[in-house]
């Protein structure tokens, strides 16, 4: 019998001293309520009144090659013996900027922080000091962290918050943002190079920089339309403004190359986190040399009491070198499995004429209830939210772990096998029927 309530308990006791009794906004909207972990080997989860789960949830992401890969548990061991921070340069973080460098299309040299928040916040500052404009342009529906200046325009709860297509509305995400940042942020509609061309055209003076998820990966799975990512770099080339890929998700995800790599268009600067640092909290970014520069002369303050500390470095080393090995013939295995779960899901719902669309790859995908393509967050409104509540907690009481909100995301990892993809299909089965309304 499926249990919870040690989850329950344990809930009410964080509560007393946790704010919300967890750790992130995100974690606290989790229904009926947050299930407490207490394991994970592999491609499996276990929490702590002992069920188990296939994870297609992965840590949201950084787990690419499962959880306690050996590799990256034996790095990170050695490391510990050797010392966890030092505050001042290490051989490991050498090793780790060359794989990157060899890796990612547009880094011509690496920095480092913690977090993929910080990365970007990092990029933009670069951005305007070597275009010396303030201006950024960002998408709807794209997320570049919760900091004030970007957490703008992510997920508007309705559609009269957010103004007409071509015009979009800039909207602050959080009570407590203070409204002086929209100033410096020009919003505009994903998958639409015409306002793109004619916005940055006539604001070109004060754009330092097109900020963009290569891929949309937070508002389902949205990938870019045809020649669109090429469309972005001939106007940022055009009109003297800087291209930034936000990468955080992408990175090592997608391709070992990153989306960057996948689609053979190169940006300025890019970001890059979760999956190149396997679960440990290393995020980097990197561009032209030219740009990257200010750094090494000291003219742009970049600073970080844990930027590339000698344990996060060594968890990213080993996860960047495993993925590496053979030129990346792991992508090949995960976008096969990732793509026969995908082919699975879509053919039991149309059997049960439930509406789902997959969008995706097989390394990463997103499952919203909705007939048609989605190409930008607009589109996303007409989805069918009321299922996919449902779906999730059918699959999770039967033991599979994906996404708790409906951007409706599942991950792929290098320990995910046939059998685990076989049996969540199984269970497909059982529960597509209880959609079909």
């Amino acid at each position: 019998m499926f249990t919870t309530e040690r989850s329950k308990a344990m809930l009410e006791e964080s509560r007393r001293y946790l704010a919300g009794g967890v750790g992130s906004h995100v974690r606290a909207g989790v229904q009926p309520y947050p299930i407490f972990m207490d394991h994970g080997q592999g491609s499996h989860v276990f929490d702590v009144d002992g069920n188990e789960y296939i994870d297609y949830l992965l840590a949201y992401g950084p787990l690419i090659l499962g959880h306690c890969p050996r590799a990256v548990v034996e790095a990170v061991g050695d490391q510990l013996e050797r010392g966890t921070a030092f505050g001042t340069p290490h051989a490991v973080e050498i090793e780790l900027s060359k794989l990157i460098c060899s890796q990612m299309p547009a880094v011509e040299l690496v920095r480092y922080n913690s977090t993929g928040s910080e990365a970007v916040q990092s990029v933009l500052r670069l951005a305007r000091a070597y275009t010396g404009k303030n201006k950024i342009v960002k998408f709807e529906g794209h997320y570049h962290g919760c900091l004030d200046n970007v957490y703008i325009s992510h997920l508007p709860e309705a559609q009269s918050m957010i103004g007409l297509e071509n015009a979009p509305w800039a909207v602050l995400g959080s009570p407590g943002q203070s409204p002086s940042v929209l100033q410096d942020v020009i919003v505009l509609p994903w998958n639409n190079l015409d306002i793109v061309d004619k916005t940055v055209r006539q604001c070109k003076h004060e754009i330092a920089a097109i900020l963009t998820e290569p891929v949309m990966s937070n508002c389902g799975v949205i990938p870019p339309n045809p020649g669109y990512l090429e469309g972005l770099r001939q106007i940022a080339t055009d009109n003297d403004v800087l291209l930034i890929f936000d990468e955080v998700i992408t990175a090592f995800r997608i391709d070992l190359h990153g989306a960057q790599g996948y689609y053979g268009v190169t940006p300025d600067l890019c970001t890059m986190a979760k999956a190149m640092g396997g679960g440990y909290p290393i995020s980097a970014f990197g561009g032209k040399q030219e740009i990257m520069q200010l750094l090494a002369d000291r003219k742009v303050v970049h600073d970080g009491t844990y930027n590339s500390n000698g344990l996060v470095c060594a968890a990213a080393l080993a996860t960047l070198s495993e993925l590496s090995r053979d030129n990346g013939a792991v992508y090949a295995r995960m976008r096969a499995l990732g793509t026969k779960l995908m082919n699975g899901l879509a053919e039991i719902a149309a059997r049960n004429g439930v509406p789902l669309r997959i969008q995706g790859f097989g390394t990463f995908f997103g499952t919203v209830f909705i007939d048609r393509p989605i190409t930008n967050f607009r589109q996303s409104f007409f989805q069918d939210k009321g299922r996919y509540p449902i779906f999730r907690r059918e699959l999770f009481s039967r033991g599979v772990q994906i996404f708790a909100s409906d951007k409706g995301l599942w991950y792929l990892s290098a320990a995910h096998t046939d059998a685990d993809i076989d049996h969540t299909l199984e269970i497909v089965e059982e529960v597509m029927p209880k959609l079909s309304i």
